[in-house]
C-alpha cells in the first residue's frame, strides 16, 4: 500500500530447483514516490539472475549491492529481506540487508525475529551479508513486512512497534494467512486513529501447513 500513490516497496515469489525451492522477497527503498520506484524496478531486474541462477540469499545480497552502489544516487539504497524456502523439510535460509526483522510464530505460541545479517543494498562497497538459517515446522507462520507497519504512530506519536506487531500475530495466529495478513491491518489502522502513513506499507505471511 503506497503512501504517496508509487510505493518503493515491492515483494515477490519466485519459484525455481523446479519447485523444491520458493524464494520469498520483500525489500524497501529508500525515499518516497516515483523516483524510489525507479530505484525499486531496477533492485529487482538486478536481483532476478542471481535469483534465478540458486545462488543462496546471502550471495545474492552480495552481488546485487555493488552493482546498486554504482548505479544509484548515492543517497538512495535498500533494505531488503531475502529467503529460500524448501517446501519438503521446512529449511529456511535468509539474509536480511538492513531490513525489519521478519516474525516468525510457532504453532506453540512461541516469536522468533530474523534480523539483520548485513547492511543495507547500496550503502557500502566492501560490506558482505551472512547468511541466517532456520526451520519451519507444521503451523508456523512467518511474516515479511516493510517498516511502514512497525513505524506508523497513533495521535500521540508512539510508533506501532515489533512488540504490538507480535502480539496481533500470536493472537490471530492460527487464522489463514489473509485473514491474518487483514487483522494486522485491522489493528494498524485502530491503532493510528485516522493518522496518515508516512511510509508504503507491504506484507507476505507464509504458513507450513504439513
Amino acid at each position: 500500500i503506497p503512501s504517496r500513490g508509487v510505493s518503493g516497496d515491492y515483494y515477490q515469489l519466485v519459484e525455481r530447483a523446479g519447485g523444491h525451492e520458493y524464494v520469498l522477497a520483500l525489500a524497501d527503498v529508500s525515499g518516497k514516490g516515483i523516483s524510489a520506484s525507479l530505484v525499486t524496478g531496477y533492485l529487482e531486474a538486478v536481483s532476478s539472475v542471481p535469483i534465478e541462477d540458486g545462488l543462496p540469499p546471502h550471495e545474492i545480497f552480495n552481488r546485487v549491492s555493488p552493482k546498486l552502489l554504482k548505479r544509484t544516487p548515492s543517497n538512495r539504497f535498500a533494505t531488503m529481506f531475502l529467503g529460500v524456502l524448501e517446501p519438503s523439510n521446512g529449511s529456511f535460509r535468509f539474509a536480511n540487508a538492513g531490513h525489519a526483522p521478519a516474525c516468525l510464530v510457532r504453532a506453540s505460541g512461541d516469536v522468533e525475529w530474523l534480523g539483520s545479517t548485513g547492511v543495507p543494498l547500496g550503502l557500502l562497497d566492501t560490506a558482505e551479508s551472512e547468511l541466517g538459517e532456520a526451520v519451519l515446522t507444521t503451523g508456523d507462520t512467518l511474516l515479511i513486512y516493510s517498516d511502514g507497519y512497525t513505524e506508523a504512530e497513533n495521535p500521540a506519536g508512539e510508533e506501532f512497534g515489533q512488540d504490538r506487531l507480535a502480539e496481533v500475530c500470536l493472537q490471530h495466529h492460527q487464522l489463514d494467512p489473509p485473514d491474518l495478513a487483514d487483522a494486522v491491518d485491522l489493528a494498524l489502522e485502530t491503532y493510528t486513529a485516522g493518522q496518515p502513513f508516512i511510509d508504503d506499507r507491504t506484507i507476505v505471511v507464509v504458513r507450513r501447513i504439513d
